[in-house]
Parts: C-alpha cells; structure tokens; sequence
C-alpha cells in the first residue's frame, strides 16, 4: 500500500499541559459549547473551572459527562480504572469511588457513570485531567504495600517502584496512542534535561526521562500560559526552543489575543 491508499482516521490525540492556572482546563472545557461531548475523567477537581458562566455557559454543561476519580496517596484508584477503560468493553463506575463495578456502591444502590469507549464517535472526546495526578496514582500503586506497613510514612521509592510506575503509565499512553478515539490529555509542566543537556519545558509524565518523550504518543501538544496578563495557547513545533509543542496536522492554533484560541481545528477536520 502506498501512502495514498493510506485510510487515516480523523480523531485526534491531544496533550494540553501548562503552569497551574494557565487556563489548561477552560481552552479544553470549551469544545463543550462547539457540540461535542466531553467526557471528562476528573482526578483533581479541576472540572469546577467549568462551572464559572464567563467560561463555559451554563446550557453547554450538558455536553460534559463527568467521571470522578478521588484519586489520592492512600487510595491510588486512578491509575487502576483509567487503564481498565482503555482496555475496553462496558464500564460501570461509581461516582462515590471512582471505581469500576464498586461492590459497596452496588450493594447500596449508589450512582454510577456507564461508558464503553467503542461506543463513542467523532463527536465525542475523551479527557484527563490530569497526567500529572495519574502519574502520581501510578507511583503510589507502585509502593502502596509498602507505605501501609508500620513504618511505611518514612519509605522512598526504589529504581524497581520508578520502573512499575514507568511500565503503568506507558501501558495507558500506548492504548490512546493507538485507539481510533478523541482523547484530550491535561497535564502540568515539568523542567528536564534533554539528550543534548540543555533544559526543557515537557508535560509531566512520570520520571523526568518519561516526561521528556510523551508527546510522541499525541497528534498534537499544546502548550498553555500566560502572557501580558492575557491566556495564550501555543501549538507550534517552532513556538519555542525549549518548550515541548507541536503537531502532525497541517494547523496552527497559535493565538494573539485572549478568548481567540480554541482547540477546534483540531476535531472539525475533513
């Protein structure tokens, strides 16, 4: 077969990632009012950035299907559902636990959110929010058993604890890598020496090694922050030399004002 022949989907895997309130979670928040449907797997409670109206009107709530995750050092549940999720088939997750086919929520007749990712269309767009707090999940996967011990408070992590949190992490982003799904990946920044030992700006993906090479697994990575007091995006591959962004679609979401950008573009293609 040659490249011409080539049948390529038209869903779109995007990394958004910034400093913490840089406006991440409204430019994603935002494809809501544009008639898609988000759902939006919340691991930090960052989805209460949408109920402010000057960000997301209040008819457009309707558009975002939220799955709570309290995902947290004690009960690191995140990882463990998300990855479950990706896998496929029908999932059931209580709101309360965040946990799939949760036994104390059906036995107590509890709400749950039902999704089945082969169900979903081009109108639909799966979201995380955030990398940064499921690489956290995966780490305390990772030592749960040992930090539940007596003196657990004091254990620091081992090479083998970094390596399952690694091996936990990839086995996620390979699954969006490859799913015929939209999916919108948020997460943090995080400074790391590159392979030619200058600094760079990449998303937080677990170890720094990790972090500097997750934005081979998206279509597009989107960088967020603030400029002259003003929300600007950047998608670039030329934006800046030590900032991870960039894209294998022919678009530029590069913005000059704020409430100008929008990750649009990148969904409503032919």
């Amino acid at each position: 077969m040659n490249l011409n022949d080539l049948n390529q989907s038209t869903r779109t895997k995007v990394m958004v990632y910034g400093p913490p309130k840089s406006g991440k979670t409204a430019l994603v928040g935002k494809l809501a009012a544009d008639g898609y449907t988000l759902h939006f797997f919340d691991l930090e409670s960052g989805i209460k950035t949408l109920l402010n109206p000057a960000i997301l009107a209040p008819e457009f709530r309707k558009n975002i299907n939220v799955i709570t995750i309290p995902d947290h050092s004690m009960y690191p549940i995140a990882i463990d559902t998300l990855r479950d999720v990706f896998r496929g088939g029908a999932k059931k997750i209580c709101q309360a636990h965040g946990k799939i086919n949760c036994p104390i929520c059906a036995k107590e007749g509890k709400p749950v959110t039902e999704i089945d990712l082969s169900k979903l269309g081009d109108k639909d767009i799966v979201v995380i929010d955030s990398l940064s707090q499921l690489s956290k999940s995966a780490m305390n996967r990772a030592t749960l058993k040992e930090r539940m011990k007596p003196d657990g408070e004091s254990y620091k992590p081992t090479y083998g604890d970094y390596a399952q949190q690694g091996n936990l992490l990839e086995n996620i982003l390979s699954l969006i890598q490859v799913i015929d799904l939209n999916v919108i990946v948020i997460s943090h920044e995080l400074e790391s020496e590159s392979l030619e030992g200058r600094e760079k700006i990449v998303p937080v993906a677990g170890t720094r090694n990790q972090s500097l090479t997750v934005a081979k697994y998206f279509d597009a990575v989107i960088y967020c922050t603030v400029l002259n007091k003003q929300h600007r995006a950047f998608g670039s591959s030329t934006y800046s030399p030590t900032i991870v962004t960039g894209s294998r679609l022919p678009i530029d979401i590069d913005n000059g004002k704020e409430g100008s950008t929008t990750l649009l573009p990148l969904f409503k293609r032919a």
